[in-house]
């Protein structure tokens, strides 16, 4: 009798180790979350010149699926992997003020993550009509808008862990990225 209770406790003990390791992610990387990620935009007449706060979300855990679905007013769908986000244009270009940026429109994404980041790159872009690059924010780095699109949201923002910036800008024509299903790929 013991024998067989020393058994079934260590296939009760086999299966449970097996169902923890099934259900962790792969990897540390895979993992993780968007601390916050904040949207801005500029532009000489839209915005007289002023960057404005447009949208910003937090605390968005990293899942198989599109973790923001139109995100910034409906124009992006946001997915984010343990090592990349990817933007891909899914905009009602009608309700747009602005789809063809010039040198005065910064479309600009701060990206935080759950981590520092120290690197990254725009890896794809699906359509040569993206004009878009990227940097890294130190730590602590402080970002105020004059103001913002909607009553309420925020107009200052700390990124206790740096960001991504992807700035979306002048040559950027969004009437022909919306016909070819356009996205950015960011990887860091």
């Amino acid at each position: 009798m013991t024998q067989k209770l020393s058994t079934l406790r260590n296939s009760v003990f086999t299966a449970a180790v097996i169902a923890l390791a099934v259900s962790l992610p792969a990897s540390a990387e895979m993992a993780g979350s968007l601390k916050q990620i904040v949207n801005t935009f500029q532009n000489g007449q839209a915005t007289g010149g002023a960057e404005m706060a447009v949208d910003a979300k937090s605390a968005v855990t990293i899942t198989d699926g599109v973790e923001l679905p139109g995100f910034a007013f409906h124009v992006y769908d946001v997915d984010a992997t343990g090592d990349s986000v990817t933007m891909t244009l899914v905009a009602k270009l009608e309700k747009l003020m602005v789809t063809k940026y010039d040198e005065t429109t910064f479309d600009r994404y701060y990206i935080e993550l759950d981590r520092e980041v120290t690197s990254a790159e725009i890896a794809a872009s699906s359509d040569e009509n993206f004009s878009a690059s990227v940097e890294i924010l130190a730590p602590g780095t402080q970002v105020t808008a004059a103001g913002a699109f909607v009553e309420g949201l925020a107009s200052a923002y700390t990124f206790e862990n740096g960001a991504i910036l992807v700035t979306v800008g002048d040559g950027t024509d969004l009437t022909k990225i919306i016909e070819n299903n356009g996205s950015l790929t960011v990887n860091f």
